[in-house]
């Protein structure tokens, strides 16, 4: 099967040579078989007394107008057929009544309906119908004489009246019409196929975009929580490392918690950074574990006093449906994000309080603190744009800045899942 679709790629690859090796070498034989002995037929009485070579000329000048062409017919059809129509005048007036060319005559009616526009199909085959009744006149109503080396040369052959015309013609117009009809099938069968190709290629091109979305969705996804875990946990560690190197001094005991609460940070993060990078590597072998979700904030705010900031954390309401997959995991980032800045900007003596609360169209959390704020303003980082692009995703709404008392807000809320 391999051995034929190559020869097929290569058909469709080479078509002036595909179809040279058929066409040529057959011109060839004619012209070596056929051209003298041609000279023999009968003639129009225009050409009556012309030399035996005049003849052969005229015979050899039909066979290639009427099959060389077909090298060109697939590349330009329409130049093809022009070429063939000459052949078919020449041969309509000067050449002998029956040649083995004339097949090329539907041949190229049927490649016009092929490949060429409607409007030189329609041509093509209008043409030929004009060329059969021509052809079907020409042969019964006007005087021929036998060629030059006949056994009868020279005889005058009498036409056979306007009777015959009718029934030399029929045939000729059904193949013409039989033709233009195998021509316009391939046509349509062409259509269809040239249809579907455009349409795979529009599929396989979008369905490169969607994969390229995704990927970036991903990409930004993943550039989100490395932000939250690596800002978050160094936050932790720095605060924990600028404490315990002053209350070492007074109390090593002090300062031995304080490492090895830096270790458990980095450690957790370390964790949480392999997860996520397993995933990329290789989704089957990756260590998973759950995501954090609401019941996890206590442990977080836990991790953040370790710190030496004041956190509080009030509840309200309850559950009134569910939430979307991922829904609590974004709640949980901000908040993270949220408490990260603030130990970062609202100075060492800033006290923060988060309100987690429930609705009956959503859950929502506040974080706030009485520190200096204005340096939470800046939205040079990526904390602030990665929490409303979280928040986007569910279709909740996120605002943020300063307060009039002084400090900062930042306020979440997220809908229930839709069912």
């Amino acid at each position: 099967m391999k051995f034929f679709d190559r020869i097929v790629t290569w058909w469709r690859t080479y078509p002036r040579l595909a179809d040279g090796l058929i066409i040529l070498p057959l011109l060839g034989l004619l012209l070596v078989t056929s051209a003298g002995s041609m000279t023999s037929a009968t003639f129009p009485m225009l050409v009556y007394n012309w030399p035996n070579w005049a003849l052969r000329t005229v015979v050899v000048t039909i066979l290639v107008l009427h099959m060389a062409p077909w090298v060109i017919r697939r590349t330009n059809p329409v130049a093809s057929a022009a070429l063939v129509v000459v052949g078919s005048l020449i041969h309509l007036v000067l050449g002998p009544e029956l040649l083995p060319s004339m097949i090329m005559v539907v041949l190229t009616v049927q490649n016009l309906a092929h490949l060429a526009p409607s409007w030189a199909s329609i041509a093509g085959f209008c043409t030929a119908l004009v060329g059969a009744v021509l052809y079907a006149a020409e042969a019964t109503m006007l005087p021929h004489f036998w060629g030059e080396g006949s056994y009868s040369e020279g005889e005058l052959i009498e036409p056979s009246g306007a009777f015959y015309a009718l029934p030399v013609s029929i045939p000729v117009i059904a193949l013409v019409v039989l033709f233009w009809a195998i021509g316009n099938v391939q046509r349509t069968r062409r259509v269809r196929m040239e249809t579907l190709q455009a349409r795979t290629e529009q599929l396989r091109i979008e369905a490169r975009q969607e994969r390229e979305l995704a990927a970036a969705d991903e990409r930004n996804r993943i550039a989100r929580e490395l932000h939250d875990i690596v800002a978050h946990s160094l936050q932790v560690m720095i605060s924990q490392a600028d404490g315990g190197r002053y209350a070492a001094r007074a109390d090593p005991e002090i300062a031995a918690r304080t490492l090895g609460t830096i270790a458990e940070t980095g450690r957790d993060a370390l964790d949480q950074m392999r997860r996520l990078l397993g995933v990329l590597r290789d989704t089957d072998a990756a260590a998973t574990s759950p995501q954090p979700g609401l019941a996890d904030i206590d442990e977080l705010i836990a991790t953040i006093r370790l710190a030496g900031m004041r956190v509080e954390l009030y509840r309200s309401g309850e559950p009134q449906h569910q939430m979307a997959d991922g829904a609590e995991l974004v709640l949980y980032r901000i908040t993270q994000e949220a408490l990260t800045n603030v130990a970062r900007h609202a100075g060492p003596d800033a006290t923060a309080t988060v309100t987690l609360r429930w609705w009956n169209s959503g859950v929502s959390v506040t974080v706030e603190d009485d520190g200096i704020g204005a340096a939470e303003t800046d939205n040079a980082g990526q904390g602030l744009v990665g929490m409303r692009e979280r928040t986007a995703l569910y279709d909740g709404t996120l605002s943020a800045g300063p307060k009039a008392s002084g400090g900062f807000r930042v306020h979440a809320q997220l809908p229930y899942q839709t069912i």
